[in-house]
């Protein structure tokens, strides 16, 4: 990998671990075997669009990959190294030492599906569940572990196709996030950055 990245804002990289850096690296190698990868800058991405919601209060993102199927290059997205801040029970931010990094993606989608947000089902998504307004009842008992909300029943159902449900079905990791902002699509794992996590993150954000 060429580590020119820091070009785009050397003030944004210069307290990456060296643990950190090598495994950025690797990630970088192993998407480009496959993909067509490219360093651009934030500001020519969507999160700047996507996060005018406010959607990652505690995220930074410090690089961004615009990746392009070698095949395909009508399916693009856009992957995020990005910092997740430490902080205390108060609140307050904790010394950079307790940071993470994590990987996110952005893909932009053929129309607009208002909001949606799908995640593996838990005890506690299920009692939230009787208080929202916005929970999808699902009559497929196939996805029927899955907890969605959109703001639009018939939007969300029209985003959730046969393939789209499968491949969130198959998606190996169950702490998943998938967000759907009118016509970009959030998705990652919020755990640590791992080579494992990146390829599971790359084939969704490819398949979906």
């Amino acid at each position: 990998m060429d580590p020119d990245y820091r070009k785009y804002d050397v003030t944004r990289f210069f307290d990456f671990t060296e643990q950190d850096e090598k495994l950025i690296t690797e990630i970088y190698d192993l998407i480009s075997l496959s993909y067509d990868i490219t360093v651009i800058d934030i500001r020519e991405s969507p999160y700047e669009q996507f996060s005018s919601f406010d959607m990652y209060p505690l995220f930074i993102p410090r690089i961004c990959y615009l990746v392009k199927d070698m095949n395909n290059s009508n399916n693009p997205f856009y992957l995020f190294i990005v910092s997740k801040v430490g902080i205390n029970s108060k609140g307050g931010r904790l010394d950079r030492k307790y940071d993470t990094i994590q990987l996110w993606g952005l893909k932009n989608l053929e129309e607009n599906f208002g909001y949606i947000s799908i995640n593996k089902k838990r005890l506690m998504d299920k009692i939230a569940g009787i208080f929202s307004s916005f929970s999808i009842n699902f009559k497929d008992p196939d996805f029927k572990d899955f907890y969605v909300v959109g703001n639009d029943s018939f939007k969300t159902m029209s985003f959730l196709t046969p393939k789209r449900k499968e491949t969130i079905k198959a998606f190996p990791n169950e702490n998943f996030k998938i967000e759907v902002r009118h016509s970009i699509l959030s998705f990652g794992i919020p755990d640590i950055l791992t080579v494992e996590h990146a390829e599971m993150i790359l084939k969704f954000l490819s398949d979906i």
